[in-house]
């Protein structure tokens, strides 16, 4: 797996992910979702980033900075549940969590019920994902391509 990945990204690909429907899922079909085991999540996300001190509370820190970014935004009275604000689209910006797999969306897990409706109004939103490009990725303004060497380096214009 690609350790570049981003936070939002790293959330995306559990949920597409049926292994992983005991920690997060999806509880409605526009890319609201609930994080059921919190702290396993973060410890995750730390092995990933090979940060061994994460937990929850460093977690919602950083998911803070997508509030701004408009990629996902709190839902307000509810414990550990996020929306993506751009979904079903962020999905096809995604190539990695496109990967994993599209039918894992449908929502099973016994905390995160939908009814048979919700479930299939949600696969068949789905169905954007087969034009998924990494064109409309790199050009939607979640990547960013700066690397370290780029920050150290100025451009001669402006020195």
């Amino acid at each position: 797996m690609e350790s570049a990945i981003t936070l939002w990204q790293f959330l995306l690909q559990l949920l597409l992910d049926q292994k992983h429907e005991h920690l997060i899922c999806w509880t409605s079909n526009d890319g609201e979702f609930k994080l059921l085991k919190a702290e396993e999540v973060a410890k995750l996300w730390g092995l990933r980033k090979n940060k061994t001190n994460m937990n929850y509370d460093k977690l919602s820190r950083a998911l803070r900075y997508y509030y701004d970014k408009n990629i996902i935004k709190k839902v307000i009275g509810q414990k550990f549940v996020y929306k993506f604000v751009s979904f079903p689209e962020i999905l096809k910006m995604d190539p990695h969590a496109v990967e994993i797999s599209r039918e894992s969306l449908l929502l099973q897990d016994s905390d995160c019920k939908a009814s048979p409706e919700g479930r299939e109004a949600h696969k068949h939103g789905l169905a954007a994902l087969r034009s998924t490009s990494r064109n409309e990725y790199i050009h939607s303004g979640l990547y960013s391509s700066f690397t370290i060497n780029s920050l150290q380096n100025p451009p001669d214009a402006f020195k």
